[in-house]
C-alpha cells in the first residue's frame, strides 16, 4: 500500500488533508463514518459502490471521474480491482463554503462530482496532467482557495466546529452545560446553523464525533474495550456497543479484529 498526504495550511478550518492512496490488490474497502466530507478522484476506475443514498447519472456507480462522499452515518462500501485514488478530506462546513448548498441536502449521499460542482472536469483534467504529488496538492489547494464563498456565517460555522468539540470534551468530564448555553444561541438558531453547515442537529453531530473518537481510541490495543467506552463518555459497555453498531454495523470488538493502520478503514 502507498499513501501520501499533505495538510493544506491555506485552507485551515475547511480542508484537513489532501491525500493519494494506492492498493494494488483486488479487494473490498469499507470506510466507517469519519465526520468528514471527501471529494474523491479514482485514478484507476472500475469500482462498485454501496452507499445509503446515491446521487448520480448512473446507478450502480462505475467508471466515474470524481465523487463527493457526503457526511456519512453508515459505512461506505466499495469493491475494486485496483484502488488508486486522490482525495480531499474536508470538514463538514466546507460543503456550503465551496459548493453553496446546505450539508443536510447531501448527508449520507454518495454524489457524482459534476452534480455538485460545474468545474469538476477542470480538476479531473489537471489531476491527470500532473505527475508529482506535491504539484497536485499545490494546484488543488490554490484552486479551492479561490472557490471559497467568504461569509460571516462561514466563520461562525468554523467557530461552531471548535465549540462542539470543546463541549464534547467537557461533557465527557462530567459537565451538564447544554450546547445552546455554550454557544449563546437559541435552540432554533442552533438547529438552523447545524442543519445548514453540519447536516444534522448539534446533538446528533456531537454523538457522531463521540463515535469517531472511540474508533480512534480502539487502535490503542493496550486499552480494554470497556475502558474505551467509559473514557469516551458512554454510560456503560452496553451503551457503547449499541451506539457503535448504529454507525459501524459491527461491534467495537469486531472492528478491532478487522482494523487497519488507518482508523475507520477496513480492507478485505
Amino acid at each position: 500500500m502507498k499513501f501520501n498526504s499533505y495538510i493544506p495550511t491555506k485552507l485551515t478550518g475547511l480542508v484537513d488533508l489532501i491525500w493519494e492512496q494506492e492498493v494494488p490488490a483486488q479487494g473490498n474497502y469499507t470506510v466507517l463514518p469519519s465526520g468528514k466530507v471527501e471529494l474523491i478522484f479514482p485514478l484507476y476506475r472500475n469500482v462498485d459502490v454501496t452507499a445509503k443514498k446515491i446521487l448520480t447519472h448512473e446507478n450502480p456507480v462505475k467508471n466515474y471521474s470524481c465523487f463527493l462522499s457526503g457526511l456519512h452515518t453508515k459505512p461506505l462500501k466499495m469493491t475494486f480491482d485496483k484502488f488508486h485514488t486522490f482525495g480531499i478530506q474536508m470538514k463538514p462546513v466546507a460543503v456550503k463554503a465551496l459548493f453553496g448548498m446546505p450539508l443536510c441536502n447531501i448527508k449520507d449521499y454518495f454524489v457524482e462530482g459534476d452534480v455538485v460542482l460545474d468545474t469538476i472536469y477542470i480538476m479531473v483534467d489537471k489531476l491527470h496532467s500532473i505527475n508529482s504529488f506535491s504539484e497536485k496538492v499545490q494546484w488543488f489547494e490554490n484552486f479551492l482557495l479561490k472557490k471559497i464563498n467568504e461569509t460571516a456565517d462561514l466563520h461562525n460555522a468554523i467557530n461552531l466546529d471548535l465549540a462542539i468539540n470543546k463541549h464534547l470534551a467537557q461533557k465527557q468530564n462530567g459537565s451538564s452545560k447544554t450546547i445552546e448555553n455554550l454557544l449563546g444561541y437559541s435552540r432554533t438558531q442552533t438547529f438552523r446553523l447545524f442543519n445548514d453547515w453540519f447536516g444534522m442537529s448539534a446533538h446528533s453531530y456531537q454523538k457522531l464525533l463521540q463515535f469517531i473518537q472511540s474508533v480512534e481510541a480502539l487502535h490503542n490495543r493496550n486499552v480494554k474495550l470497556i475502558d474505551v467506552g467509559l473514557d469516551k463518555g458512554y454510560y456503560d459497555q452496553s451503551h457503547f456497543i449499541h451506539t457503535f453498531q448504529e454507525y459501524a454495523d459491527m461491534t467495537p470488538g469486531e472492528y478491532r479484529k478487522q482494523m487497519t493502520l488507518f482508523p475507520g478503514q477496513i480492507i478485505g
